[in-house]
């Protein structure tokens, strides 16, 4: 449709059309069909705007009249043509099918149901034995406390490194690892935990079988993920180990 015939149209709609400006769109609309349907197109969203107007249910008769549009008041439609109408409900739907039809990626559901661990290290309450833990250990533990886990991974790696004896270390670093996202890491950190018979045992299993499913290593995210959930001591997350074993 030619500018000029769009102006028309925008001009009758705004009711801003002159009487040589009338006769023009009038002239223009009995010799192009598509001007002539666009009119009648208009003026027909113009009649159904006007018919659902919320006017007539206001109680205050003031506020009513004010909300009523007088008869000739005007009402603009965009130009946009018809096929933009469609293209952009077509892109809606896609947006919605990719937020709402497409699937999380396992990562994703991984990190959603990865819970945080509490530092029940004896040095967290005060006493005589705090005295005796090294500055670095009480530094890398405060990080983990912080949830600042990327930094607190990185302070406790070395400490593992010296410490091969301490499991709790080495539980708490992977545990840091998977809050972290350093899924590959914290299988290597947490594979010795669940094959020893540290009370931490237990709860490792759930965070080996979250690091293996953000790996991709299913077979090993379904050993440890049901091996906490048959344990008695499978509790406390119990309810994100079966979202992610159901993820896999």
């Amino acid at each position: 449709m030619e500018n000029r015939a769009e102006y028309l149209l925008e001009s009758y709609f705004a009711n801003t059309l002159s009487t040589a400006e009338a006769t023009e769109l009038k002239a223009l609309a009995s010799a192009n069909p598509s001007v002539a349907a666009e009119l009648d197109f208009q003026k027909r969203v113009a009649a159904s705007v006007q018919s659902h107007s919320l006017a007539a249910g206001i109680q205050n008769p003031a506020w009513r009249a004010v909300a009523q549009k007088p008869a000739s008041a005007a009402i603009k439609v965009s130009m946009l043509p018809r096929y933009a109408y469609a293209a952009a409900a077509a892109f809606a739907l896609l947006v919605v099918a990719y937020l709402f039809i497409m699937p999380p990626s396992l990562q994703s559901i991984v990190a959603d149901n990865a819970k945080e661990y509490p530092n029940k290290m004896k040095f967290k309450s005060l006493g005589e034995e705090s005295m005796t833990v090294p500055e670095n250990v009480i530094s890398a533990f405060g990080l983990y406390d912080n949830q600042n886990y990327s930094e607190a991974a990185k302070a406790l790696q070395p400490i593992v490194a010296t410490n091969s004896d301490r499991i709790d270390y080495r539980f708490y670093w992977g545990v840091s690892l998977v809050k972290s996202k350093q899924y590959a890491a914290a299988v290597a950190a947490l594979m010795p935990v669940i094959q020893s018979p540290d009370e931490m045992k237990i709860p490792a299993h759930y965070y080996l079988g979250l690091a293996c499913a953000g790996t991709g290593d299913k077979n090993c995210a379904r050993q440890n993920l049901q091996a906490y959930l048959d344990s008695p001591e499978g509790i406390t997350f119990r309810k994100q180990a079966e979202a992610v074993l159901k993820a896999l």
